[in-house]
């Protein structure tokens, strides 16, 4: 009797493996899609799963950069808080990358009257600087940068990339800071679409006398130069219809492959 519960008990264990080695083998044949296909529930074991070289992280992030517009229509309102948004700013200013790890990036973040007065100065500017036509032609734009919620000022510090042009001469640091400005530039106004807030980025840095009345009313060092305004608020509209040149063949070149 017991040689008999043996037998079966070594009976049911050969059924068992081979019933496993047969569950593998059509599991991990390239029938199995093919299968599939005719309306067959099989699918691979998690275990037999191979990663895909199609990243949905990385499509999310081009979808990011895609989304991202010049919105000019700006109201004063934001679908995020003050607190939120210099929380992106300080993060951005942080892991934006800089040659030699320099980090001369700096930034002003103006809300309120501080916004506001930023766009009276560049209107006084402008208006004092420039012809007439000139200003009757900017007028309705500083309008509508005034009618945004907020601006972020971009400096890169001189003082502190003096070290580094000292110690490499025969570096380009100025234009390495270019580059650094524009990560950082870039990187903030990513982040800032995708909490919902339109923007666009301006220069009146390029108008005699505008830095110097900035640093004035911002009490900041003569050292923080001025490179760019990104004016931010809830969209108020649609950006404009952008078309695209061709890339592949003419944009983008390719080879070794």
């Amino acid at each position: 009797m017991a040689t008999s519960i043996r037998v079966s008990n070594i009976v049911r264990i050969v059924f068992l493996v081979a019933l496993a080695s047969l569950l593998y083998n059509i599991y991990s044949s390239p029938k199995t899609n093919d299968l599939v296909r005719k309306g067959r529930n099989l699918r691979r074991p998690n275990f037999l799963r191979k990663p895909s070289q199609d990243s949905d992280m990385s499509s999310q992030y081009l979808k990011n950069i895609a989304s991202r517009r010049t919105i000019y229509a700006l109201s004063k309102r934001s679908p995020v808080s003050n607190a939120r948004i210099q929380e992106i700013l300080a993060e951005t200013i942080k892991h934006s990358p800089s040659s030699f790890n320099n980090q001369a990036g700096r930034a002003v973040l103006l809300f309120g009257d501080d916004h506001d007065k930023l766009w009276d100065i560049a209107e006084e500017v402008v208006k004092t600087k420039l012809p007439q036509q000139a200003y009757d032609g900017l007028k309705p734009k500083l309008d509508g940068y005034k009618n945004g919620y907020g601006t972020i000022m971009f400096f890169e510090d001189g003082e502190t990339m003096k070290p580094y042009k000292a110690a490499h001469p025969e570096m380009p640091f100025d234009q390495w800071s270019e580059h650094s400005q524009g990560m950082l530039q870039i990187h903030t106004w990513d982040a800032l679409e995708l909490e919902g807030l339109g923007a666009n980025l301006q220069h009146y840095n390029f108008l005699p006398g505008f830095q110097d009345k900035v640093r004035e009313q911002w009490n900041l060092s003569e050292s923080w130069d001025l490179k760019a305004q990104l004016v931010f608020g809830k969209p108020a509209g649609q950006p404009k219809e952008k078309n695209f040149d061709q890339v592949e063949g003419k944009r983008l070149l390719v080879f070794g492959n």
